[in-house]
């Protein structure tokens, strides 16, 4: 017989997209809910689709369900922020063929943002290496004239790759700012620095070249960087066989179901939506597709339904042996021109840095890397 704290309350009702994400946040909490008028002609007609719970757990249910909107209302606002702010590229440079590509990439997004862009390259300090003062006089002075030569070399070529790169977009783009600045010291120290005070929405670097790190994925300095700031951070490889953002067709989301996935998602749309590409959200399962993995994508997936209704979004749970070889897969298959992810330190890009899987992916998956910071 049917006890009244087992009666079915309606408790909300919302647009279907919103529902079944609420409805899996529900479900997470251990709490039974049930949707009526999920057809959209029905739900249409009568103000959406309604979210039921047991009578027993209404408050909870409630609660779970606030705190849900609320944390959308959050990620909603900061995604806006997030787009408003990538007025100003940062270009750390060093002259090598990754550094110009990243160049390349960053005069074609600024483009189309209405961004100013700031080059910047940092020369290398022996000082802060050598032995302190018990060298001979001549030392000292062969060691001032080198860093004044090194200086000086250094803003030449600064100053021609601002002046080729304003050319380059003489006619498509005249009225883009780009400025530049020269740093002596430590190439991630002095990015970080310059980053503070430039305020940029994106910094942009090459792999391959700076400060001669050819050590990993990244590059050691690249991934310093990555760790050491909150700025959104996009890194070309060398390798790369890369023709310019404009010829960018695909984009892949790898996901782990961190909680920062909405917020990176939007942030990744809002830089890459005047262009014409498509996004694939991809989760890479090891072994076998689990029950859980599939809950959590559907979430995923409602939100940016909800929020992205005219964005092609695809989604989709790869099974694999190891998630460099079920990225690969996807990438070969689907035509990946760009990967994206968020840097949390449970999640992909920590498993990245491990010695075996980075030897792989640097000579395996060469592909420009945006890099999100997570925000818990």
């Amino acid at each position: 017989m049917e006890t009244s704290d087992e009666k079915i309350i309606v408790i909300a009702r919302h647009p279907n997209s919103r529902a079944l994400l609420l409805k899996s946040r529900l479900e997470a909490e251990g709490i039974d809910c049930f949707l009526s008028h999920q057809n959209l002609v029905q739900a249409a007609v009568a103000g959406g689709v309604e979210i039921k719970v047991r009578r027993s757990d209404v408050d909870k249910a409630l609660r779970v369900i606030e705190e849900a909107l609320e944390q959308h209302g959050l990620q909603k606002e900061a995604s806006v922020r997030s787009l408003r702010s990538v007025r100003k590229i940062l270009v750390a440079v060093d002259f090598s063929e990754a550094s110009l590509k990243a160049c390349s990439f960053a005069v074609g997004l600024a483009g189309k943002l209405k961004a100013e862009i700031k080059l910047l390259h940092v020369f290398y300090n022996p000082v802060l290496d050598i032995a302190p003062f018990d060298t001979t006089h001549a030392y000292q002075v062969n060691l001032v004239n080198y860093l004044h030569e090194t200086e000086q070399n250094a803003r030449q070529q600064l100053v021609k790759l601002v002046k080729e790169l304003k050319q380059k977009v003489k006619e498509s783009n005249p009225d883009l700012k780009i400025t530049h600045s020269l740093s002596n010291g430590l190439v991630v120290e002095e990015v970080v620095a310059a980053a503070q005070k430039f305020r940029p929405g994106l910094i942009v670097t090459g792999t391959r070249g700076m400060g001669q790190q050819t050590g990993g994925f990244l590059g050691s300095v690249t991934a310093k960087l990555i760790e050491k700031t909150n700025v959104p951070v996009l890194a070309i490889p060398g390798q790369n066989r890369f023709s310019g953002i404009e010829k960018i067709k695909n984009v892949l989301y790898a996901t782990d179901f961190d909680q920062s996935d909405h917020l990176a998602i939007s942030r990744l749309i809002n830089l890459l939506h005047p262009f014409s590409t498509s996004l694939h959200v991809v989760h890479i399962s090891i072994g076998v597709k689990k029950s859980w993995d599939k809950v959590k994508m559907d979430s995923l997936k409602a939100f940016l339904d909800s929020e992205y209704r005219k964005y092609p979004v695809k989604t989709e749970i790869v099974v694999s042996d190891d998630i460099i070889n079920g990225l690969e897969t996807y990438i070969r298959n689907n035509e990946i021109d760009v990967i994206a992810m968020t840097n949390h330190n449970r999640g992909l890009l920590s498993s990245f840095f491990t010695p075996s899987i980075t030897r792989k992916v640097l000579t395996r998956i060469t592909r420009p890397l945006f890099v999100f910071k997570s925000f818990d």
